[in-house]
């Protein structure tokens, strides 16, 4: 009995350590009207799976794209958010994937962003 106690316990101890994905940060800075705009967003906790990763922006002027790491592939860890608003309407940015897993299951993760856009003054 103390035997399956330890185990259930162990287990769940391990399961709490394991990193949670966070995406940061967690409000996008303003953009202002006719201007070039660029910010970056960080997904950590663990590697992105390139085929689970999922972006929709309502501005087609504005891109999302992923940093390239030293072996020249895409690293969806790192996004650069870029564009320039031509109206006063403000973005709305989805992004949204999974994470792989190692001696733990991947995790799922999704973050919605609002991109206020001002009047360059």
């Amino acid at each position: 009995m103390i035997r399956k106690y330890i185990i259930v316990v162990s287990s769940l101890l391990i399961i709490g350590c394991s990193d949670p994905v966070k995406v940061s940060p967690d409000k996008l800075p303003d953009a202002y009207l006719n201007q070039p705009y660029q910010t970056n967003i960080e997904i950590t906790g663990g590697a992105v799976v390139e085929l689970s990763f999922y972006s929709e922006v309502s501005d087609a002027s504005f891109k999302i794209m992923p940093s390239i790491a030293e072996g020249g592939y895409k690293d969806n860890n790192m996004l650069t958010v870029t564009g320039t608003p031509t109206t006063l309407e403000p973005i709305y940015i989805n992004i949204a994937g999974s994470t792989y897993g190692t001696n733990f299951p991947g995790k799922d993760f999704e973050k919605e962003y609002t991109i206020e856009v001002k009047d360059a003054q």
